[in-house]
């Protein structure tokens, strides 16, 4: 599914470039992500409840916000420049550390970490063209794909008064998976020096609009204890890219 879906992006790449006169106008970028879990999803959650407070389950543990790289070619479609077409590739990296003192002399380490790989196509509208300063500001709706894969969940025992007796358990985790979803951004494109812009962006997105699974459970948790149904994920999306104009 992933191929395929990447191949739909390159033919319509290929033929919105076509119709641009070769590339004129395109701009090519390239920066960083961040993906921050809003609301009350078990992933932003303590992979161990450290509280009363905190629900009976096994969390995500991934807290803040989670970096990531952001690749985006956006192309104008109109003789305004007004109308564009954003094409990109995000992926992100999602990584939970815990530390679960037991007793005096044994400490629980707990390691959770995945992978999202999030091609996106959309729609994205020029709001104010400010050419004495040589900025532009910009609203976009996309839509997203995210390919959840490279899942690990470690729990490392850590004696504290013998190195002999540590060990590193890799535990069993849920399948990759597929999700389809949307973003919402605003944002802003103004020249550093030329012709090399700045390109920020902030956006609401959310991740499993369609596609989710009951069965597999919660999306972005290690494992499914106490787990009932995937419950939406949404997100604050963040970006800031260094971008390039023909």
């Amino acid at each position: 599914m992933k191929k395929y879906l990447i191949i739909i992006l390159v033919i319509v790449f290929c033929q919105v470039s076509a119709h641009s006169q070769f590339l004129k106008n395109t701009s090519f970028a390239l920066g960083l992500s961040t993906s921050q879990i809003l609301g009350n999803n078990p992933a932003g959650k303590p992979i161990v409840p450290t509280s009363d407070a905190d629900p009976a389950v096994i969390g995500g543990g991934l807290f803040g916000a989670q970096p990531g790289i952001d690749f985006r070619v956006t192309i104008p479609i109109d003789k305004e420049l007004r109308w564009r077409i954003p094409i990109g590739l995000d992926y992100q990296f999602f990584s939970a550390k815990e530390r679960v003192p037991n007793g005096k002399n044994l400490e629980v380490r707990l390691r959770h970490s995945l992978t999202n790989v999030s091609p996106y196509v959309g729609v994205s509208y020029v709001l104010q063209n400010l050419e004495m300063i040589k900025a532009k500001t910009y609203a976009s709706l996309e839509a997203r794909a995210s390919f959840i894969n490279n899942i690990n969940y470690e729990r490392e025992y850590d004696y504290l008064n013998s190195n002999d007796l540590d060990t590193t358990f890799h535990q069993i985790t849920k399948s990759n998976a597929t999700r389809y979803g949307g973003l919402m951004r605003v944002g802003v494109e103004s020249y550093l020096f030329y012709p090399i812009q700045i390109n920020a962006s902030v956006g609401l997105s959310v991740m499993n609009l369609l596609g989710r699974d009951n069965a597999r459970h919660e999306l972005l948790t290690p494992t499914n204890f106490m787990e009932v149904k995937e419950s939406f994920i949404w997100n604050l999306n963040f970006s800031i890219m260094f971008q390039y104009t023909f």
